[in-house]
């Protein structure tokens, strides 16, 4: 059983703790678990006040130290799919669409939510553009399954993904120092300087760099290359310990971002209504499209929170402030031919917020602790969205083409008046912007009903009011004498709305440990993401969303045999999505992109991760795998045939889930020796999925792929040094960062080919 224990130090920054073990200690698993001689070291939860190990919680976790991960290649959260079964991350321009155990939102317009949260040191991201942006200097990455909606509370109704980077010190000076190049010239540096200043004073400046060439060709011209990937930021973090009772830490950082990978670049299969148009392309990595396409984004954040420890209770206090835009250029027909050019200039976010956090002490009896607290937050998003229609590249070169198809499209934006001939081109504008209001209080409780047995009982209530505060559309054509050629007008312009709503998420779980080593769990959990809006529209005001709503429940079995050389972790569940949020990109459907209910799903599935390091000393094979099966209930979904290219209502009822897929699971395997004064280790493992649907309707693929990863390191522990080798996909297997069909065809980005890199780090 899980007892309290004495204080063993001022808090390390957590914000997020589950329940008497519980995801306090998920946010300390990555960093602390090693694995030595064939033997797993305990973890102290400091936070707690207590320590636990990681079979002591009572959840599924991925957990991952920032050596771990910079070992094999993982440079930022779309990597992480590559280690994680269960988890998909992609792309959509500058936006992440994550999905966890088949949960999660497609949606790529600027005012709505990811339907799985993300937090880097403990604050809340709001923007799902900056979910994708590089991990720089981490401590540790923690991916918890399922939803999460009590203690996490906002959009975790697939599960959150827990980032915690580097923090300064109070006992000794420590230096990072890392370099690495690899192939299409890349070249990365990372830097982490930090320590004491005096008795009560840390302070500590982490930096990032990455930059290499694009791995797409751009197949008009070859010698024409796309931007080059590249991030770069850095952060200041401080803390201070005036006394054993309070801990202030406060930080800064900043991180950039600009890249054409992720935005799609080629239309593989080209729509019926345009064949005769636009060029068809659907060669892996090759691209080919009338302008420069591309996607900037920056994030900025800073936080302060308070510690403070008493005899009756331990307060975490959070104060947060994140600022974010991006820009996107995009070509949206994906075509050699300029016919229609997208761009999102600016999308913006800026959130501020409050979280207070209480957890038991030492007071009280031993068998019963509990954490509570309130979570308060003001955020406002927009989108400044130019539509450029250019019916002169239509028909250049083309005489005689009828443009009907393209009017007919004109014509359902609702700016069918306007007309087209060979000669006229036509802008357009859309803006929307949403104020959110959020307000949530929580509470959990953990007793230990015997020695081996203990349960949980908690819940959240939340109230979240959305306001589309502006949505309209301004417009010109170039050459009609009822417009001009340069002035634009408000062709539609929606009143402001407003909807409120509110929710209770109960969780609920019991642990048996039935000997000293194995645990048997029941867990069940909810989970809620509030209603939005529609915030960009043309022909259509704009539509409230319902909420989305998770209810799961899961059993699970782990469990450490022969002296912890085996372990053994198995899980089944089973999580039922009410109100799921789908997405349909059309012009023709509104706006841009438009979100819509799709009625109810379910996905159930099981999850098993072994490990086993009593073989020979020094090597540890790894399995972890993940199987899914999601399904639709009545579910009339919008979408496009591929027959005609006519957008038209599909029955998806009973169709599989989006992004889930059957299998995904990873092999890994390490052996770690020495040689004369020198410490080696290599690896190589290979990543599994069984492929799935991108659309509702399931006509866009994503076939079954295997990626295979290797790694190499060389310590020396005299002069801190080490050297080290990765490749990632080395058998340069093709997958996609996104797959759509619209209104022109299917557009596609592709995921990275063949990468690898060597680096050397120096550690103090």
């Amino acid at each position: 059983m899980i007892k309290k224990t004495k204080s063993v130090g001022m808090s390390s920054g957590v914000n997020k703790t589950a329940s008497a073990v519980g995801l306090c200690l998920a946010v300390s698993v990555g960093s602390s678990l090693s694995y030595g001689k064939n033997a797993l070291e305990e973890v102290v939860v400091s936070a707690r006040k207590m320590s636990a190990d990681t079979q002591d919680v009572s959840t599924s976790i991925s957990a991952f130290s920032g050596d771990a991960l910079n070992s094999q290649g993982v440079a930022d959260i779309k990597d992480l799919q590559n280690v994680t079964p269960g988890l998909i991350v992609t792309e959509m321009a500058s936006y992440s669409l994550i999905f966890l155990r088949g949960i999660g939102s497609d949606s790529f317009q600027g005012p709505i939510d990811s339907s799985v949260a993300t937090y880097m040191d403990g604050l809340y991201i709001t923007y799902t553009s900056s979910q994708a942006q590089s991990l720089g200097v981490v401590e540790s990455v923690n991916v918890l399954k399922g939803p999460q909606g009590t203690l996490y509370g906002r959009n975790a109704v697939g599960g959150a993904i827990v980032v915690e980077t580097k923090k300064p010190s109070f006992q000794e000076p420590e230096v990072v120092l890392a370099a690495e190049g690899g192939n299409y010239n890349l070249l990365k540096g990372r830097a982490h300087v930090s320590g004491p200043v005096g008795d009560k004073f840390a302070f500590g400046l982490s930096g990032m760099y990455t930059n290499r060439e694009t791995y797409l060709t751009y197949t008009p011209d070859p010698s024409q290359k796309h931007i080059d990937y590249d991030d770069r930021g850095y952060k200041v973090a401080a803390r201070w310990a005036p006394s054993d009772w309070l801990e202030v830490n406060a930080s800064h950082y900043k991180i950039r971002h600009s890249s054409a990978d992720g935005v799609p670049l080629t239309n593989s299969d080209v729509s019926p209504a345009f064949e005769a148009v636009l060029t068809e392309n659907d060669t892996p990595f090759e691209t080919g499209v009338g302008t420069e396409v591309f996607t900037e984004m920056e994030s900025v954040s800073s936080q302060i929170s308070f510690d403070i420890l008493s005899e009756y209770v331990n307060t975490k206090i959070l104060f947060g402030h994140t600022e974010f835009f991006s820009n996107i250029f995009w070509d949206y027909d994906l075509s050699q031919e300029k016919v229609l050019i997208i761009e999102a200039v600016p999308n913006t976010a800026d959130t501020d917020s409050l979280e207070i956090v209480f957890n038991s002490s030492e007071w009280g009896p031993d068998w019963f602790s509990w954490v509570g607290g309130i979570y308060v937050e003001d955020t406002f998003k927009d989108q400044r969205t130019p539509i450029y229609i250019d019916a002169v590249a239509v028909a250049s070169g083309l005489v005689g083409t009828d443009l009907g198809a393209l009017n007919d499209l004109v014509g359902a934006l609702g700016l069918g008046a306007f007309g087209l001939s060979d000669t006229e081109n036509i802008n357009a504008v859309l803006y929307g912007g949403v104020q959110t209001d959020a307000f949530a209080a929580f509470a959990e409780f953990t007793f230990d009903i015997t020695e081996t047995i203990s349960a949980r009982i908690g819940g959240r209530y939340s109230d979240e009011t959305r306001e589309i505060t502006e949505s309209y559309v301004d417009a010109r054509a170039q050459g009609l004498p009822l417009i001009g050629a340069t002035d634009f007008i408000r062709v539609f312009d929606y009143p402001a709305e407003e909807r409120s709503w509110d929710d209770f998420n109960p969780s609920a779980g019991v642990d048996w440990r039935y000997n000293d080593t194995s645990m048997l769990y029941y867990s069940y959990s909810t989970g809620f993401k509030s209603g939005n809006y529609n915030a960009l529209n043309i022909n259509a005001a704009p539509e409230a969303i319902e909420p989305e709503e998770a209810e799961s429940h899961e059993i699970g079995l782990k469990a450490d045999w022969f002296d912890g050389d085996l372990r053994t972790n198995f899980a089944v569940f089973s999580t039922t999505i009410e109100n799921g949020h789908s997405q349909i990109l059309s012009l023709a459907s509104g706006g841009v992109t438009r979100l819509e209910n799709a009625s109810e799903y379910t996905v159930e599935g099981a999850e098993a991760e072994i490990t086993y390091s009593g073989l020979v000393d020094g090597l540890r094979l790894t399995f972890a795998g993940t199987w899914l099966d999601g399904e639709y209930d009545e579910f009339e979904c919008t979408g496009f045939d591929p027959e005609t290219g006519l957008q038209r209502t599909f029955d998806c009822s009973g169709k599989d889930t989006i992004r889930t897929p059957d299998f995904s699971g990873t092999l890994d395997i390490s052996y770690s020796f020495t040689i004369s004064r020198f410490e080696a280790e290599i690896g190589a493992g290979a990543y599994y999925n069984s492929g799935f649907w991108f659309n509702p309707n399931n006509n866009v693929e994503e076939e079954e792929y295997t990626k295979t990863n290797a790694r190499a390191s060389l310590y020396d522990p005299e002069t801190n040094l080490k050297l080290y080798a990765w490749g990632k996909n080395l058998n340069n297997e093709v997958s996609h960062l996104q797959k759509f069909r619209q209104d022109f065809g299917v557009g596609e980005s592709y995921a990275a080919p063949r990468m690898y890199g060597v680096g050397i780090e120096y550690k103090y």
